[in-house]
C-alpha cells in the first residue's frame, strides 16, 4: 500500500507540472493500477473469506457429528449395561440348575424370565440356550423351544470358550420384526467351559427412537462391532461389513477419534463420519452425515463476504475515478482508501471476535444442557443400581458366597465411579452442591496428608510447608480435598520415575489484572494453596488448554480429562481463582486462591463422617415416598422398610396429595424434585405442609442443589443428591422426623 501511494503521488506531481493542451490527457498510470487492484483485491479477499468460512463450516460439522456420536454412545452404553445386568440376573436365577432340571421347569422358568424382562429399564427378551445351540426357555415365547440357534456368531463364540458380552444382529425370522440387537454370554460354570448360552434380544426401537431424536433427519447412526460388522443401522437395509482398508475401520483400529470421510452404509456417496467406542465393549457408535448435505452449509457467509468485497471494489473504483478527474485530489483519495481499508480490517476483526465468542458460548451452553440432562437420568440409574446392590447385601447377609460378595462389591464400585464422573461434569459446569464453611487449610492438609501419600507412588515424596499465621478460607472442605487429590494424581502421573510433591500455604493479594477473564472473583486478599511437582512439565500449547474439559495428553483409557476442569469449576464456583505455571522439564505449579472466611466463625479442618443410623431406627414412623422412576421408587421403599419405617409409595404428586387427603399416615415426605404430572416435588412439599403443618420433608434430585433453585425451593426444604446410599438417606430422613411424645406405630 505504501509503495502504491508513492507511485500515485509521483504521478500526480508530474501531471500537475505538465503543460495543459487541448488534447485529452491519457489515464494516469496510478489510475490503471487502482483499476487492476479494484478487481484483484476484492477477488482475493473474497477467496480468502470464503476459504475461512468453508473451513469454519467444516469444523462446525465435525464438532456436531462428534457431539451426536458422543450422546448416542452414552445412550448405547446405558442400554447395553442394562442388557448385561439382565443376563447376570438370568445367570443367577438358573445357576443351581442343570439342563435336565431346566427342561423340567421350563414353564415356571418362562414366567421367571418374563418377570425379569419386565423389571428391566429397556425392552429386552431373554432366552436360555443349551450347549448344542438349541433354545430351551424364552421369556416371551420367541424363539420356539428347541429352535436351532447354533448358527449365530455369539453362540459359536461362547462354545469356543470366549468370555464377556458378545454381540450379533438379531435375525428377525427367529426373534420377530422388532428385534434389533442380540447380546450373548456364556452361562457360568466354575472351572469349566461355559454351560450353554444366555441371550438377550433388544428391540431395534430402543436405539432407533433415540437416534431419530438426535439426527433429526440430518444423518444416520449405526452400531458396529469390532470386526467391522454392522449390528444395527438407522434407515434399514442390509448390514454391511467394513473392509480391512475402510477409512472408518482403520480409524477405529488406530483409536483416532477425529471424524473421517467414509461410506459405512454402502450408499456409494461419501459421508462425514464420527465414531465413539461404547465403554470398554467391542461395540462402536458411528454417526454419518452426507458430504453433499454438509457442503451447502460451507458458504453461509457468502452474502456478507460478497458485500464486503463489493464495498472494497467500489471504494477502489471510486479512487480510480477521483484520480482520473485530477491528480490534485490523489492524497485525499488515498487517505480515504486507507481509512476505508482500516475500517474494513477492523470490521473483519470484530466479526471474527464475535464469531469466536458465539462459538464458545454455544459450546459451553451445549455442555451445560448435556450435563443437566445426563445428571438427572444418570443419577436415577445409579440410585436404582446402588439401592438394589445394598438391598441384596442386606437380604443375603452372611449367606452370601464369595462370588456374590465380589459381584456386589464390583457393582458398588462401578456406581461410585459413575457418580464421580457425573460429579466431575457438574463441577466444571459449576452446578455441584456446595456447603461453604470456614476451613482451616493448614489443619485440612495435615489431616489429608496420609490419604495423599497413599494415592502416590512410594517413589514420590510429599512435603508440607504451612504458613502458621494463615487465616481461614471459605470453601467446601470435601470438594477442596477432592481438588487436592486430583492435583496430586496429576502430579504423580507427571513423575513416572518418582520425584517430590510440595504443598504450601500462604497469604496472597490478587490485583485486577491477575483476575482478567474471571468474573466470579474480586481483587483483594486470598488464601493460596500451591501444589508443586518436579515432573515433566507442559509446553505452552498444552498449558493453555489444561483446564478444558475432556482435554488430556494421556493415552486412551488412562484419563478422562476432567480432573483439572473439576478443580477449575470448583474454585470459580466459590469465588476463587486458579493459576498454573509450567514448562517442559521444569515441573508444574498449580495455585488455588481461596476467598477468606468469616472472622467470627470457627474454622474446621477436613470432612467429618456423618453419624451412623442403626437398624430398626424407623420403627414407629411412617414415610410417604414419591418417585416417578419405578426402579428408584422400589429401592427407596425397600431401604426404608428394612430400617423399620412404615412406607407408602406414590408415582407422582397428585397421587401423593390424594393419599394425604384420604387420611394416610405419613410423618415424613420423601419426594423427587423433577416429576411428570404438572406438580414438582417443591409444589408437593408446599401442599403437604399446608395439609399437615408438622410433616417432615426431604427432597431428592439428580441435579442436586440447582434443582431447588430452578423450581423455587432454595432454602425452604432439605435436599439430598442422587445417587444416595442407605445410611445417607436414613440419616437425613431421621433429621426430618417431627417431634412428638409417643410414636404413632408401636415398636416391633
Amino acid at each position: 500500500m505504501i509503495r502504491n501511494a508513492a507511485m500515485i503521488e509521483d504521478k500526480a506531481r508530474l501531471d500537475t507540472a505538465a503543460p495543459r493542451t487541448g488534447r485529452s490527457r491519457p489515464a494516469p498510470i496510478s489510475a490503471v493500477i487502482v483499476l487492476v487492484l479494484a478487481v484483484a483485491i476484492p477477488l482475493g479477499l473474497m477467496a480468502l473469506l470464503t476459504s475461512q468460512d468453508r473451513a469454519q463450516a467444516r469444523d462446525a460439522a465435525k464438532r456436531d457429528t462428534t457431539t451426536a456420536a458422543t450422546i448416542a454412545r452414552e445412550h448405547a452404553l446405558r442400554v447395553l449395561q442394562a442388557g448385561g445386568a439382565a443376563l447376570d440376573r438370568l445367570d443367577d436365577l438358573t445357576a443351581n440348575l442343570n439342563w435336565a432340571q431346566i427342561q423340567a421347569r421350563r414353564t415356571p422358568l418362562q414366567g421367571d424370565l418374563r418377570r425379569l424382562e419386565q423389571a428391566q429399564p429397556e425392552d429386552i427378551a431373554l432366552v436360555l440356550v443349551r450347549p448344542d445351540g438349541r433354545a430351551v426357555v424364552a421369556g416371551r415365547g420367541e424363539p420356539a423351544p428347541l429352535a436351532d440357534l447354533s448358527g449365530l456368531d455369539g453362540i459359536r463364540a461362547v462354545r469356543e470358550g470366549q468370555r464377556g458380552l458378545l454381540f450379533d444382529p438379531a435375525p428377525r425370522d427367529v426373534f420377530g420384526e422388532g428385534a434389533g440387537l442380540l447380546i450373548a454370554r456364556g452361562r457360568a460354570a466354575e472351572g469349566r467351559p461355559p454351560d450353554g448360552t444366555l441371550l438377550g434380544v433388544l428391540k431395534a426401537e430402543t436405539f432407533l427412537g433415540e437416534w431419530d431424536r438426535l439426527s433429526q433427519g440430518q444423518g444416520r447412526f449405526a452400531l458396529l462391532r469390532w470386526d467391522g460388522l454392522t449390528l444395527l443401522r438407522q434407515g434399514g437395509g442390509p448390514m454391511p461389513v467394513l473392509g480391512a482398508r475402510d477409512p472408518l475401520r482403520l480409524a477405529i483400529a488406530q483409536g483416532d477419534q477425529r471424524p473421517v470421510t467414509a461410506d459405512p452404509f454402502g450408499d456409494g456417496a461419501p459421508q462425514l463420519v464420527a465414531w465413539q467406542r461404547v465403554g470398554d465393549l467391542p461395540v462402536f457408535v458411528a454417526y454419518a452425515v452426507p458430504l453433499a448435505r454438509v457442503q451447502p452449509t460451507m458458504g453461509t457467509q457468502f452474502g456478507p463476504n460478497a458485500a464486503l468485497a463489493g464495498g472494497l471494489a467500489l471504494a477502489l473504483l471510486f479512487a480510480a475515478w477521483r484520480i482520473w478527474l485530477g491528480s490534485r485530489s490523489t492524497v485525499q483519495t488515498l487517505d480515504r482508501l486507507e481509512s476505508n481499508a482500516a475500517e474494513l480490517r477492523a470490521e473483519i476483526a470484530r466479526r471474527e471476535v464475535a464469531e469466536e465468542s458465539l462459538r464458545n458460548a454455544q459450546r459451553m451452553e451445549g455442555l451445560g444442557r448435556l450435563t443437566g440432562g445426563v445428571a438427572h437420568d444418570f443419577n436415577n440409574l445409579l440410585t436404582a443400581i446402588l439401592g438394589t446392590a445394598r438391598a441384596l447385601e442386606r437380604h443375603l447377609g452372611p449367606r452370601a458366597d464369595e462370588r456374590t460378595k465380589r459381584l456386589l462389591a464390583a457393582t458398588v464400585t462401578a456406581v461410585d465411579r459413575g457418580a464421580r464422573l457425573n460429579a466431575s461434569l457438574l463441577a466444571f459446569a459449576r452446578r455441584q452442591p456446595l456447603t461453604l464453611t470456614n476451613v482451616d487449610a493448614n489443619a485440612l492438609l495435615r489431616d489429608f496428608l496420609p490419604l495423599l501419600r497413599r494415592a502416590l507412588d512410594e517413589s514420590v515424596t510429599v512435603e508440607l510447608s504451612l504458613d502458621q499465621k494463615l487465616p481461614a478460607c471459605s470453601a467446601d472442605a470435601a470438594q477442596l480435598e477432592a481438588a487436592l487429590l486430583n492435583l496430586a494424581i496429576n502430579a504423580r502421573d507427571a513423575m513416572p520415575r518418582g520425584g517430590k510433591l510440595r504443598v504450601l500455604t500462604r497469604r496472597a493479594w490478587l490485583q485486577e489484572q491477575a483476575l482478567a477473564g474471571n468474573t466470579e472473583a474480586q481483587p483483594g486478599p486470598y488464601v493460596a494453596i500451591e501444589v508443586r511437582d518436579t515432573g515433566t512439565g507442559m509446553p505452552p500449547e498444552v498449558r493453555e488448554r489444561a483446564f478444558e474439559p475432556f482435554f488430556t495428553t494421556k493415552g486412551p483409557g488412562q484419563g478422562t480429562g476432567l480432573g483439572l476442569s473439576q478443580v477449575f469449576g470448583f474454585v470459580r464456583q466459590i469465588g476463587g481463582h486458579v493459576a498454573i505455571q509450567s514448562a517442559p522439564a521444569r515441573g508444574t505449579t498449580v495455585t488455588l486462591y481461596l476467598p477468606l472466611g468469616s472472622a467470627t466463625d470457627n474454622a474446621v479442618g477436613g470432612t467429618a463422617a456423618p453419624p451412623r443410623i442403626h437398624a430398626n431406627s424407623g420403627i414407629g414412623w411412617s414415610v410417604l415416598v414419591v418417585e416417578d422412576e419405578p426402579a428408584v421408587r422400589a429401592v427407596a421403599v425397600d431401604m426404608l422398610q428394612d430400617a423399620g419405617f412404615a412406607v407408602l409409595a406414590a408415582p407422582d404428586g397428585p397421587t401423593a396429595i390424594a393419599l394425604l387427603k384420604e387420611g394416610a399416615q405419613a410423618d415424613i415426605l420423601f419426594s423427587d424434585v423433577v416429576m411428570p404430572g404438572g406438580m414438582t416435588g417443591v409444589d408437593l412439599a408446599r401442599e403437604a405442609r399446608r395439609l399437615r403443618p408438622t410433616i417432615g420433608v426431604l427432597l431428592a434430585s439428580g441435579y442436586a442443589a440447582e434443582a431447588l433453585a430452578e423450581h423455587g425451593g432454595a432454602g425452604e426444604f432439605e435436599l439430598i443428591g442422587k445417587p444416595y446410599d442407605v445410611e445417607t438417606v436414613l440419616t437425613r430422613i431421621a433429621a426430618q422426623r417431627p417431634t412428638r411424645a409417643l410414636p404413632k406405630v408401636p415398636a416391633a
